[in-house]
């Protein structure tokens, strides 16, 4: 059994803010890293599982509250997948559904970046 890791990078000007993304899928997980500095800033986890309709999730690296939690969540309730993701943008309540939006707009048009081929 061969394991492969597969980069991805897009971007999009959101408000005033240069936002990069960059997604590394592995097997059966990936990690989505969003950021304008490329500094790795907060990182959390989540993964959905047969039993929880919310998938649990956990900040692993900065702030218990931070936005990175929520996404992951969303996306491993989305893709059925344990999600990493982690960011250094400084989010507002504005800014946040503007990314998850184009996030869900990559996810729509280029699902195999996300997904395993089969």
């Amino acid at each position: 059994m061969t394991t492969c890791l597969s980069v991805y990078s897009f971007s999009a000007k959101i408000m005033d803010t240069q936002v990069n993304f960059q997604l590394i899928k592995m097997e059966d997980s990936f990690h989505l890293w969003i950021g304008s500095t490329f500094k790795y800033g907060d990182m959390a986890m989540s993964m959905k599982n047969k039993y929880d309709t919310v998938p649990p999730s956990s900040p692993l690296l900065g702030a218990s509250d931070s936005p990175c939690v929520n996404i992951a969540q969303r996306l491993a309730k989305k893709t059925g997948k344990q999600v990493f993701v982690s960011g250094d943008l400084a989010y507002n309540q504005i800014m946040l559904p503007l990314i998850e939006k184009r996030i869900g707009e990559e996810l729509k048009n280029f699902p195999e970046k996300f997904f395993d081929s089969t």
